[in-house]
Order: C-alpha cells, then sequence, then structure tokens
C-alpha cells in the first residue's frame, strides 16, 4: 500500500493573481494626468513670462535707439561716439527682434486655433514696436545724408584759406578758415557713408521680419490688422 504524500500540494496562482500587481488604480491615472497637465500649464506660462519681457526689453531698445538718432547732426556730440552707441544699439535691437519672434512663434500654436489673449497683446506690441524701429531707421537714413552733404560741402580741395595775413603783436599764427585736414574729412565721410549702409540692410531686414511677423501672427489678428489703428490701440489699453 502506497503512503499518501507528505506535503499539499501548491495551486498554481491564475493569470489574475499574478498580474495582479502590475494593475494601477485610477486614482492613481487622474494623478497622473493632473500632474502633467499642471506641468505643461507652468512651462507655457513660463514661456510667455520670457517672451512678454523680450518684448518689453525690446520696446525699450527702440526708445534708446531713437534718443541716439535724435543726437545725428547735433554740435555737441562727437560723431565717432555716437556712431559706435548707433551701431551697437541697432545691432543688439535686430538681435532682440528675432529672438522675440522666435519665442512668440514657439507659443502661439495652431493658426486657426484658440489663443491666449497675452499673446495677442504681445504679437500687436512687437508688430508695433517694429514698425517703429524701421521709422527711425528711416530717420537715422535721412540725417546722416543730410550730415553727409553737409560735411561734403567743407570738403577742402586745396590747402587751408587764409583769411587774415595780418599778424597783430600779440599773435604770430594766421587766422585760418578750417583747421579739418582731408584726411580727418575723409575719415569722417567714409564713416557716414558705411553707417547709411549698414543702416539700409538692417532697415531691410527688420522689414522682411514685420513681414514674417504679420504672417504667421493668429488668424483673429490678421484680420484685425486690416483694421483702423485706433481699435488696435483700444485693445492694448483693455
Amino acid at each position: 500500500m502506497s503512503a499518501a504524500p507528505s506535503g499539499r500540494r501548491k495551486r498554481p496562482r491564475s493569470a489574475a493573481s499574478i498580474f495582479q500587481g502590475g494593475k494601477t488604480s485610477p486614482h492613481g491615472c487622474d494623478r497622473e494626468r493632473r500632474g502633467s497637465g499642471s506641468d505643461s500649464a507652468y512651462q507655457t506660462q513660463r514661456a510667455l513670462d520670457d517672451c512678454k519681457m523680450l518684448v518689453q526689453e525690446f520696446n525699450t531698445q527702440v526708445a534708446l535707439y531713437r534718443e541716439l538718432v535724435i543726437s545725428i547732426g547735433d554740435i555737441s556730440v562727437t560723431y565717432p561716439s555716437l556712431h559706435a552707441e548707433l551701431h551697437k544699439t541697432r545691432t543688439r535691437g535686430c538681435e532682440m527682434a528675432y529672438e522675440a519672434h522666435q519665442k512668440l512663434a514657439a507659443i502661439s500654436g495652431p493658426e486657426d486655433g484658440e489663443i491666449h489673449p497675452e499673446i495677442c497683446r504681445l504679437y500687436i506690441q512687437l508688430q508695433c514696436c517694429l514698425e517703429m524701429y524701421t521709422t527711425e531707421m528711416l530717420k537715422s537714413i535721412c540725417l546722416l545724408g543730410s550730415l553727409q552733404f553737409h560735411r561734403k560741402g567743407k570738403e577742402p580741395c586745396g590747402p587751408p584759406k587764409i583769411l587774415d595775413i595780418k599778424v597783430e603783436e600779440s599773435s604770430e599764427v594766421p587766422i585760418l578758415e578750417d583747421m579739418s585736414s582731408p584726411t580727418d574729412v575723409q575719415q569722417h565721410l567714409w564713416q557716414v557713408s558705411t553707417d547709411i549702409e549698414n543702416t539700409e540692410r538692417d532697415m531691410r531686414e527688420m522689414k522682411n521680419l514685420l513681414s514674417k511677423l504679420r504672417e504667421t501672427m493668429p488668424l483673429p489678428l490678421k484680420n484685425q490688422d486690416m483694421a483702423p489703428k485706433h481699435k488696435i490701440i483700444d485693445f492694448l489699453v483693455t
């Protein structure tokens, strides 16, 4: 007679019991969805704040450039120092305009989708700043051209003309009409001509960027861009 098994056999675990530990409760899924949604909203708000700050800085840069343009031709300002400030401010302004457009296009979303009101506001502000920027560049070109024309009229064709050859008792130096050397005048004219060419190039680039901005802006703003300017100003104020 055979002996009975000394131990009890273990039942095999069912498939349900095997995969039971891998299940996630519905409450856990909801928490994950809420967490990912809040992270996305935080990143969007952060990108929006960065873009808003950049547009404000570009607006300040345009105002600074405007103040420098007004100084062109002022006798109290030396042109070499003004030339350096104009070039630095204009170059930085162009860089900020490109960066602001890229950041704004990245957060605007689909063209015909729902647009955040702050994004619409930034589009209008950037457009107005670019329009003002190109206007100030055009003003700079006109003032530089006038300065160039005025300087060419004073360009000496020969040795400095002596107005009075009489030597007074207290002086041994004759009075001269213009103490500027021909080399200084030529250097000044070359610098002004170079500034005009560079400003014309930057103005063309900013006008192209303005056209691209109008093409990529949300559809409601494209329709509003055809409206009178006072309606856009009312939108900015509200």
